[in-house]
This record gives structure tokens, C-alpha cells and sequence, in this order.
């Protein structure tokens, strides 16, 4: 009780209570909440152990109130397909739905809430077909209930499914309906259903209308500032152009999704660099320096989606900088990833080093149960950076000092990865 009582205490000024009675009923919802708060910061970090132990303690508050325990099952699935138990997740959320055929407990916005878990699971579980059915009848309900994103989501979940089916007329055919309903008002469901589009069309050899939707699905991930997929499709695109003998075109994209990959891989490593120079000031008593640090942290993290990093931030900048009157909820939004672009875009001159490591031992800051640092992987770089001389050459150009350059670091980079 005692490490549960201070992970709380994280969250929640007030002590932490001993016993729980009947009549604090609001206090144990608040608490409650609370403690789903910590369970998703712990997931995030990879405390697998440490999450579970949470949410131990907050099925304890739910009592027999309906409401609290939906949420409780729906997180407790997520922690079972976290730590590889994906079939007693789909069993529990499976035997809830059944439940929910009763009067008392059916609730149409649940309903087709966890049809669309269910299919995502399955999805993940390789069980397309099933997935499909609890997708199609998902989206039915959305549309009863008037929620349009939900509606659009759950169509677009469908068409990728029909095209990992092979069934890419369908997975077409699909997207056009989610168009027709409202996807063009969401921009992040809008660039999805741009890119499934492109990816059915070029299966049926259409290859021209497929790069049209690439380039709107590439337009919109770049608006959003998602570098990753807008690299991925630039390089798909380059690679489009090349396939056809447009080698100067395919060795721009090429070039471009090279600059972005960079930008993401700079960002990463100066994300861990950060965090790594704040804990350090941190453990040595420099509170003023470690915020600082922590808060570069934050920032490059989300402008490289590392989710983990940010999450460990966002905890450490509520213990340090929080009012009284401050809710940890206040903190789980912190940061902004576009503080980081006129720093992260220097990362487009050049590779960034792994200066997250060079000084300062990581492993210091695992917790039993926490999910390992994967390392850098720098295999799409070296392969983007080999593609681009081969097509630069193709065009009549040489590749230039720069490649080589960047081509060396990652040989020297990967080696010292293969031994390590």
C-alpha cells in the first residue's frame, strides 16, 4: 500500500485514504479517475507492473456502480493485449457485449463502442473477417447516433481490412462512402482514407489516380505534422516515378522523404538527450536546469510521437511545477511539438548522433516491469540514402559529398549496433 499511496499522491494532493466507505461515493469516483489517469501514464511508460497494480486498486472503487466498472473492463483489456493476453481480452470484452442484451444494462453509445474495440483487437489478432462484421455493425450504429467521426472511423477500419482481404474494389468502394459522410471534415480521418484510396488503386495497376490520392494523403499528414507517414509516402512515391524512368521527379521525393526521416531521427535522439541531461540534473538536486530540460524533452518527443518519453515528462513537470489547484489532467496535454520545429528542421542538413547514450547510463531509470529503450533503427535510413544514389545516378547526376557522408555514419552506426 505504501508505493500505491505515493503513485496516487502523484495525482492527488489529498492524502490517500485507508479505507473506502459507502457513503464517499463521489470521492471514490473522483479517485477513481484519478487513479485511470495513472494507469494510462504508466502504459504509456511501458510500467506494465506498476499499471496493473492501479488498476487493482481502482476496480476496488467501482462497487456496483455500472458506469465505473465499463470503464475499469475496457482498461483492464487494453493492460491483458498489453503484456501479450489478447484472447482473454477479447473473451472479456466479448462476454460484456453479450451482457449488454438486457434492458438494464444496454447503453447504445457502449454498444458501439466495443464492437469497434472488439474489431480493432481482432484486427491486430489477424481475424479480418471477424473484425469486418464488428467494424460494418459498428459503423450501422454510429450512424443512428449521429457521430460522424465515429461513423467515418469505423468505415475507414473497414476498408483497411478489405484491402489486407485482397478486396480492394470493396476497400474502394468503402472509403467513397466515408467521404460522402463527412470525412473531409476531419483532417486526420481525411489524410487515412486519402492514403487506403492510394494503396487500393495502385493494387488494381490504376497508378496515376493513385499518386494523386498519395499526394493528398501526404499534403495532410505534412499539415498535421505527422513526418513519419509523409516520408513513407514521398518514398513511395519516389519510388513510383523511378518505376516509370522519371528519374529526376523520383529523385526529388526521394530527397524529401530523406530530409523528413532525418528531421524525425534528430528529433529522437535529442528527445532521449534531453530527458537523460534532466535526470541528471534532477538526481543532483538542479531542479530550475532539470525543468528545462524536461520541458525540450516534451517537446522534441511529441514532435517525434514518442509517446513514452513524453508521458515520463508530463509526470515529472506536474511533481516539479504543479499548483495546488492544478490537476494532474491539466498536465497530461502539457507540451507542444511545434516549440521543436525550427530545431528539429537543422536535422534535415545532416544525421543526428545518439548523444542519448554518450555519457549518461539509461538503464539507471528502469523500473521493474518497464518495457526496454528499443534502439535507434537506422535501416530505413541507410536504405533511402543507397536508393537516392542509385537514382540520382540513374538521372545523370552524381550523388555529391553529403551522401556519402550520411552514408558512411550509418554504416559506422549500424556496425557499432550490431555489436552492442
Amino acid at each position: 500500500m505504501e508505493w500505491l499511496r505515493k503513485t496516487v499522491a502523484v495525482g492527488q494532493r489529498a492524502p490517500f485514504p485507508e479505507t473506502i466507505g459507502p457513503s464517499e461515493q463521489n470521492a471514490n469516483e473522483s479517485l477513481f479517475n484519478v487513479l485511470l489517469a495513472h494507469f494510462d501514464l504508466h502504459q504509456s511508460q511501458g510500467h506494465r507492473s506498476c499499471a496493473r497494480e492501479v488498476l487493482e486498486l481502482a476496480e476496488r472503487l467501482t462497487g456496483d456502480q455500472v458506469d465505473l466498472h465499463y470503464k475499469w473492463l475496457r482498461k483492464w483489456a487494453k493492460w491483458l493485449e498489453s503484456v501479450g493476453r489478447r484472447k482473454e481480452a477479447l473473451d472479456l470484452l466479448h462476454d460484456h457485449l453479450m451482457r449488454m442484451r438486457g434492458k438494464k444494462l444496454n447503453n447504445p453509445n457502449r454498444n458501439a463502442e466495443l464492437r469497434m474495440e472488439l474489431g480493432i483487437m481482432l484486427d491486430r489478432d489477424g481475424q479480418k473477417a471477424e473484425a469486418l462484421k464488428y467494424f460494418k455493425d459498428a459503423a450501422t450504429r454510429y450512424r443512428k447516433l449521429n457521430h460522424t467521426y465515429n461513423l467515418v472511423a469505423a468505415l475507414f477500419n473497414s476498408a483497411s481490412v478489405l484491402h489486407d482481404l485482397g478486396q480492394y474494389s470493396e476497400a474502394l468502394k468503402i472509403c467513397k462512402k466515408a467521404m460522402a459522410e463527412g470525412a473531409s471534415g476531419y483532417k486526420d480521418l481525411n489524410s487515412h482514407i486519402a492514403l487506403q484510396m492510394a494503396n487500393s488503386l495502385e493494387q488494381q495497376k490504376q497508378t496515376l489516380l493513385a499518386c494523386t490520392h498519395y499526394r493528398q494523403a501526404e499534403e495532410g499528414y505534412g499539415q498535421s505534422g505527422n513526418r513519419r507517414q509523409q516520408s513513407d509516402i514521398l518514398y513511395r512515391l519516389g519510388w513510383l516515378a523511378v518505376r516509370e524512368k522519371r528519374y529526376p521527379e523520383g529523385a526529388r521525393f526521394l530527397r524529401t522523404a530523406l530530409e523528413l526521416k532525418r528531421e524525425g531521427d534528430y528529433a529522437t535522439g535529442l528527445a532521449w538527450y534531453h530527458w537523460s541531461r534532466a535526470e541528471a540534473y534532477r538526481a543532483g538536486g538542479h531542479l530550475r536546469k532539470a525543468v528545462s530540460h524536461y520541458r525540450s524533452a516534451l517537446n522534441l518527443a511529441l514532435n517525434a510521437n514518442l509517446d513514452s518519453v513524453a508521458a515520463r515528462c508530463r509526470v515529472i513537470l506536474y511533481q516539479l511545477c504543479a499548483k495546488p489547484d492544478q490537476s494532474l489532467a491539466q498536465f497530461q496535454k502539457y507540451g507542444n511539438s511545434n516549440a521543436a520545429d525550427s530545431i528539429v528542421k537543422q536535422g534535415r542538413a545532416g544525421l543526428y548522433l545518439d548523444h542519448g547514450n554518450d555519457g549518461y547510463n539509461l538503464g539507471l531509470f528502469h523500473e521493474p516491469g518497464d518495457s526496454q529503450r528499443p534502439p535507434l533503427d537506422r535501416r530505413v535510413l541507410a536504405r533511402l540514402v543507397q536508393d537516392l544514389e542509385k537514382v540520382t545516378r540513374a538521372s545523370g547526376a552524381l550523388p555529391g559529398a553529403s551522401l556519402e557522408k550520411q552514408r558512411d555514419a550509418l554504416t559506422r552506426w549500424m556496425e557499432r549496433q550490431s555489436k552492442e
